[in-house]
């Protein structure tokens, strides 16, 4: 291997090259420049004359491991440093020394005027050239999509799609597909100093430099995104802020109950969790408060990211004694229970005035892959252990005015995350998915009208391979319950910026034909985590959305309506002219009345002033299950355009 020598330095553009890695990876250099930005775990270092060329950055990152002395200005020299890729990230690591220097001309290298946005020009070909450099512009003005995440190192970072870009995201979101790629979301970062505001998702924010002087930053690449880093000075105003507005559960009646999937975000006391007692304890209260106020008490809920068993019955008694609502946990242990950093387990709550649990087990699977899971005395031995979270399983019934108990399994789940190597999670998980959808084929060749409810965080998309494996496998197929929600509901958490589908409900069509809603809760997803919560701050007490289905043993019908175009208001009321409920249009369109007795109605539309509808009045008989209508709809200016071009063709115009 080669090491640094006694000689010149080798430039920062000459071991950025002009693709996107360093042509040296490996080596070990010396190399000089100005520091540009101080990080808590290194800085940035960027040649104080550069090679004038588009094609190479002039910048690069210099890891230190903990706080580095250097500061802003200073001309060093880093000496005997592994340049290499750090996740696809080009930077300096095991530096030998750190000096200063005279080579330097300047200490204040001219910042690079960023590119104007452009929707179709990819980040690498935009960025990549500039990945540690200095850059400015007039000002950022854009609308959040990623709401502020913080990390444990006090970093705060939000993604900000710019107002160039905006216009074209007809949805007023960008979802995890292709055109994520497209969408120039442009992650913001304050590690530099800059403190960052608690943003929710639709919030309009404005970034300048101090006293409005143009704004000045470092591009960074992280896992997988380039990073705006503001250096300090900048100024963040919020301000129009379009935050959806939390979404809240009702509670269940005599006749119906609920189902919720709910992930706690590590609500243990491992190392890496909250090991210290009030950090613990507030953390516990603001998941309680969040499930009676936010799940309105939900019925029955599946409980993901659960430290170990004893902290979903701690959760259980603190609602039971503190906020009056009795619940009960089912827990048990699992490989990652005894995780001393990062325990999780699966945990189901029930109601107790209204639940009974008949049997519950931990469904471990064996495999022909090791995955490193430590669960002794289950697999033969050529084989191993597929969970280290496995599914737990179970039965139920559950009480109400509608008859005798009604009887239900319930499977709890949490896969393999999407972290590491996704060429080794992607077949994990759908080996899970088949080793659930193994479980469920039982119960109904038992019993081919079983009552299995599969829930929980899969870790994959809406018709991913995994889901569609789940659903698919089993006969007859389950019924994935978000077939039910408007497309633009489809969304229980935000990475990146980008509204996805991780955590899922599917049922046998025992359950599903008696479901009458099924909808995420907005009560995490769209919301910062907020940089000083105390225990009554429910809104992102985790950083998934938790779900609910309502189920009528009775039987319910739901609506589901599309009139092609936002703003248009519903009415639901009965044949004698009571009104039931209401509802609006969305981006795309579609509205959805849930939980409608069987019977006759009209659905009373009222479109906004630029649009004409075909009917403004629908009769509609609801059957038990699935009701849909769909309503013309034109944009009045569109129509006088046809009317006028339609008349400017005709002979009496030319006349």
């Amino acid at each position: 291997m080669l090491h640094a020598q006694d000689n010149e330095p080798i430039p920062v553009y000459v071991l950025q090259g002009d693709g996107v890695a360093t042509p040296l990876a490996g080596r070990y250099i010396d190399s000089v420049g100005v520091v540009t930005g101080v990080g808590p775990a290194g800085f940035y270092l960027q040649d104080p004359a550069g090679d004038h060329r588009d094609e190479t950055s002039d910048g690069v990152y210099v890891y230190t491991r903990t706080r580095p002395t250097v500061q802003v200005g200073d001309c060093v020299a880093v000496r005997g440093a592994l340049i290499d890729e750090f996740y696809e990230k080009t930077e300096l690591s095991r530096v030998k020394a750190i000096e200063p220097s005279p080579l330097c001309r300047t200490t204040t290298p001219a910042p690079v005027t960023l590119p104007t946005f452009r929707y179709d020009m990819s980040p690498t070909a935009r960025y990549e050239a500039l990945e540690g450099m200095r850059v400015s512009l007039p000002r950022l003005e854009g609308v959040v999509h990623g709401p502020t995440k913080r990390y444990a190192s006090g970093e705060a970072e939000f993604a900000l799609a710019p107002t160039a870009v905006q216009p074209y995201l007809s949805d007023g979101r960008i979802f995890f597909d292709e055109s994520l790629e497209q969408a120039q979301l442009l992650y913001v970062s304050g590690v530099l100093g800059v403190a960052t505001p608690d943003l929710d998702h639709g919030d309009y924010v404005r970034i300048t430099g101090a006293a409005g002087a143009p704004l000045q930053a470092i591009i960074d690449y992280n896992f997988g995104k380039y990073q705006l880093l503001l250096l300090p000075g900048s100024e963040i105003v919020a301000g129009g802020a379009a935050t959806p507005e939390p979404v809240m559960a009702a509670s269940a009646g005599p006749q119906d109950f609920t189902l919720c999937s709910y992930n706690l975000l590590a609500l243990g006391r491992g190392s890496e969790q909250h090991p210290d007692p009030a950090d613990y304890d507030r953390e516990l209260h603001r998941r309680a408060r969040l499930i009676a106020d936010g799940l309105a008490g939900c019925t029955i809920i599946g409980l993901q990211e659960a430290g170990q068993p004893e902290d979903a019955e701690q959760l259980a008694t603190l609602l039971t004694t503190e906020l009056g609502l009795p619940y009960t946990a089912t827990a048990l242990p699992s490989p990652q229970s005894s995780n001393p950093e990062f325990p999780l387990t699966n945990a189901l709550l029930t109601r107790s005035d209204r639940v009974q649990v008949l049997a519950a087990q931990s469904r471990q699977a064996c495999t022909p892959d090791d995955y490193g899971v430590a669960d002794p005395g289950v697999c033969t031995i050529g084989a191993y252990p597929l969970f280290d979270r496995p599914p737990l399983v179970v039965d139920l019934q559950v009480a109400g005015d509608w008859g005798a108990p009604f009887p239900l399994t319930v499977i709890v789940n949490h896969f393999k995350s999407k972290a590491g190597d996704e060429a080794v999670n992607a077949p994990r998980r759908k080996a899970q998915a088949q080793a659930v959808a193994a479980e469920v084929q039982r119960r109904l060749d038992a019993d081919a009208n079983a009552a299995v409810v599969v829930i929980g965080d899969l870790n994959d998309y809406f018709g991913s391979e995994t889901v569609q494996t789940l659903q698919e496998t089993p006969e007859p197929d389950l019924v994935h319950l978000y077939n039910r929600l408007p497309p633009l509901q489809r969304y229980t958490y935000i990475y990146n910026g980008a509204s996805q589908v991780l955590d899922h409900m599917l049922a046998t069509p025992a359950v599903a034909a008696r479901v009458g809603e099924v909808r995420p809760l907005r009560l995490s997803a769209d919301y910062a985590a907020p940089a000083n919560p105390d225990a009554a701050t429910i809104l992102h007490a985790s950083d998934h959305d938790p779900v609910l289905a309502r189920v009528w043993p009775g039987g319910v019908g739901w609506i589901a309506g599309n009139v092609r175009y936002p703003g248009v208001d519903a009415t639901l009321i009965t044949a004698a002219g009571s009104p039931v409920a209401t509802a609006a249009s969305d981006a795309r369109g579609d509205l959805r009345f849930w939980n409608v007795t069987p019977g006759d109605y009209r659905v009373l539309l009222s479109p906004a002033p630029y649009l004409s509808l075909a009917v403004d009045d629908v009769a509609i008989t609801v059957v038990s299950g699935e009701n849909r209508f769909t309503v013309t709809a034109h944009h009045v200016a569109s129509q006088t355009g046809a009317a006028l071009a339609q008349w400017m063709a005709s002979p009496t115009a030319r006349q």
